[in-house]
């Protein structure tokens, strides 16, 4: 994707803000913590890479974040252009509605934006950033859960007394850090809850990059289709099929490393 077109969609992201500020919404903004397994220890909410692949039943959950019946969006967008990744604010994380602890609702509307910068990011991972299992496996108490056009998290009743985005946002960059280390030069997290109308002018707004997202994937799914000579028109989330492709996947991925 243009930079200059990345600029543009990030500087009317940046004006809506202000402008929803202006008219009095909620916004606060936190900055990462120097120290954030001393953050994570204070909450007593554990943070670690694969170390918490927990199934949240309806029932444990204490808080819902998007959902079936709620507006909701996600996007991580890694990119390795350097004039862009000097454009994002470094260790930032704004919120736009409420802090958990004067949300009284069970469920709420919400949407998640992740950018993240390196100059050694690589179209080989790509995949690897915009996985959801390393935010969803690394944090006590809480899931993430998506289909297509939807995406949740469940939070857990053990959890969520201590539970605030800002724990949220340090979470995921602490996260990150550990799995891809030096790779990471510049990241910045937008979180959006409670104001439906803010939901859908994000949407809006972040519209070309999720295009060029799934125009990408699609573009893949099509490659990787002729490459093992797949017939069917379904999509390789809901296809019976997939755990065997997977497998002729490994095959094929695991020839192309001893041929190298």
């Amino acid at each position: 994707m243009k930079i200059e077109l990345l600029e543009e969609i990030l500087d009317n992201l940046r004006n809506y803000l202000n402008s929803e500020s202006q008219k009095g919404k909620n916004i606060l903004i936190y900055e990462k913590k120097p120290n954030s397994s001393k953050l994570f220890k204070k909450l007593d909410i554990k943070v670690e890479l694969d170390k918490h692949k927990e199934i949240i039943l309806q029932e444990e959950t204490k808080l819902e974040l998007g959902g079936i019946n709620k507006k909701s969006f996600s996007l991580i967008y890694p990119f390795s252009n350097l004039d862009f990744i000097k454009y994002i604010n470094n260790e930032k994380i704004t919120l736009i509605g409420l802090e958990s602890k004067d949300i009284s609702d069970l469920s709420i509307d919400f949407g998640m934006i992740i950018l993240i910068g390196g100059n050694a990011i690589t179209e080989k991972d790509w995949d690897s950033f915009r996985q959801y299992t390393l935010i969803s496996n690394g944090i006590e108490g809480f899931l993430i859960r998506t289909i297509p056009r939807k995406f949740w998290c469940r939070i857990s009743e053990k959890i969520i007394k201590n539970f605030t985005f800002e724990f949220l946002g340090n979470a995921i960059f602490y996260l990150y850090k550990q799995r891809f280390k030096d790779l990471i030069e510049s990241m910045e997290i937008f979180f959006v809850n409670t104001y439906p109308n803010v939901i859908d002018d994000f949407i809006k707004i972040i519209s070309k990059i999720n295009t060029y997202i799934n125009e990408k994937w699609l573009k893949k799914i099509e490659n990787w289709k002729k490459r093992i000579d797949c017939e069917y028109d379904w999509g390789c989330e809901i296809c019976p099929y997939q755990e065997e492709c997977y497998e002729i996947k490994q095959v094929l991925v695991e020839r192309e490393r001893i041929e190298k």
